[in-house]
């Protein structure tokens, strides 16, 4: 559907958070609509069914379960369902703007940063937009011959098209309730690219490579015949050409993310080696294990990015230094087996403070599995809490980190992981204080 295809319906935005103020926003500004209604879930189903009556079009927002049974409603009344995902890339298939779709359980945002730094510092014309940047509608005047785009999961469920590429960081279990399941979740994720000219896949992901198999054309990347990353090094058909030392960047784990962007700058007929030239400029992403400051000979670092035990894992790999690991979001039917696992099998992982609605649930897997002598569990009411005991308890254990990667999503406490490692930098500065 496209914009013009919008004029003069009447049009119900369903979900008024960031995406669907910016869809009303445009809609207003280009005069698009007859009338708009905004409709929220807390409303009632008795006001939904009121403005179904009444007009042609609803534009789902992307927190709104394509699996909500109120769809029902939306059915019976022969409403037409989009969204602003579906328009915007429709619209970039009319003008020709090649889209380069990101998406994975993490990893996404450093990636399409990593991307857009390169191509834009190569004179190309690029934006960046969706779950980072400008949402996607607001791209859509605009003169550029590529966008890349950060898609989550909850936006390429019920794409009618596909951006040009789309790259897969990885598949764990995350979001399962709005999927409806870890199995949902991931063919709605992989669903990105069911048209999709090209799809770059990680072939160090075992789910991911379970269901991109069907695919029509995928391009590998962590293989030896292209892009892959070993340690601190990112290889290209065994040539070292980029080791993490030289780049602002924390994290070996995050090299494995390069090898798929670079894959993807090949992909697209660029020169890649030209590209790779102005990495060293670009700085760490906020809110991904980001330096915010030492106190006292201790360094905090914000992973409020981090929604997945994984991302943690990778966290704590990503540092020498004895620790303390700061955990815990909203229940998310997360598994935390590994995440036990790997402490107890590394002694820098000194103490562990887990908080939030799924903290008791970190709590217990702790308990099980991690029966370390040096080790102390603390189970804290809130972040300023967790934050000064991990400050006060490292000290004693002769360390120097404290790594705040929660493990899973915000929702219920904040209104996005931005606004959570926000908190946790404010935490930071009043124990300085």
């Amino acid at each position: 559907m496209l914009i013009k295809d919008l004029k003069d319906k009447n049009i119900i935005i369903w979900g008024m958070g960031t995406e669907g103020i910016a869809v009303k926003n445009y809609l207003t500004q280009h005069q698009v609509a007859k009338n708009i209604y905004e409709y929220n879930d807390s409303d009632g189903q008795e006001k939904l069914e009121e403005l179904a009556k009444v007009s042609d079009v609803v534009i789902r927002s992307p927190g709104v379960s394509i699996y909500k049974p109120e769809f029902e409603i939306l059915k019976k009344y022969d409403l037409k369902v989009t969204s602003s995902s579906n328009i915007f890339l429709r619209e970039m298939k009319e003008r020709n703007t090649k889209v380069i779709g990101v998406s994975g359980s993490k990893g996404k945002t450093l990636s399409v940063s990593m991307m857009y730094h390169m191509m834009k510092h190569m004179g190309l014309k690029v934006a960046l937009g969706g779950n980072i940047g400008k949402a996607l509608i607001e791209l859509i005047d605009e003169e550029n011959d590529y966008v890349i785009g950060e898609f989550s999961s909850y936006q390429a469920s019920d794409l009618r098209n596909s951006p040009n590429i789309v790259m897969f960081t990885n598949l764990f279990s995350v979001h399962t309730d709005w999927h409806k399941g870890h199995e949902g979740y991931c063919k709605d994720k992989v669903h990105l690219a069911h048209k999709a000219d090209v799809a770059v896949v990680n072939v160090n992901n075992a789910e991911l490579m379970k269901y991109t198999q069907s695919l029509p054309n995928i391009a590998y990347y962590g293989k030896q015949d292209g892009f892959y990353a070993l340690d601190k090094e990112l290889f290209y058909c065994g040539e070292a050409v980029c080791n993490i030392d030289d780049l602002q960047i924390n994290g070996n784990h995050n090299m494995e993310n390069l090898a798929g962007v670079m894959t993807v700058i090949k992909s697209l007929g660029l020169d890649w080696r030209k590209a790779l030239s102005f990495l060293p400029s670009f700085e760490q992403v906020a809110h991904r294990l980001q330096d915010v400051g030492t106190i006292e000979g201790v360094r905090f670092i914000n992973d409020s990015i981090s929604t997945a035990p994984e991302a943690a894992i990778s966290a704590m790999k990503s540092f020498d230094d004895n620790m303390v690991i700061i955990s815990g979001g909203t229940i998310n039917q997360q598994d935390y087996t590994e995440y036990a696992k790997f402490i107890e099998a590394n002694p820098k992982v000194k103490i562990a403070i887990t908080l939030f609605q799924c903290g008791p649930q970190i709590a217990e897997s702790i308990r099980k599995y991690v029966k370390r002598d040096d080790f102390i569990l603390i189970e804290a009411d809130k972040l300023s809490d967790a934050v000064a005991q991990a400050f006060e308890g490292i000290k004693l254990a002769k360390g120097s980190l404290v790594l705040f990667s929660p493990t899973a999503p915000s929702f219920g406490y904040y209104k996005n992981f931005m606004e959570r490692g926000q908190d946790f930098i404010n935490c930071v500065k009043n124990l300085a204080k």
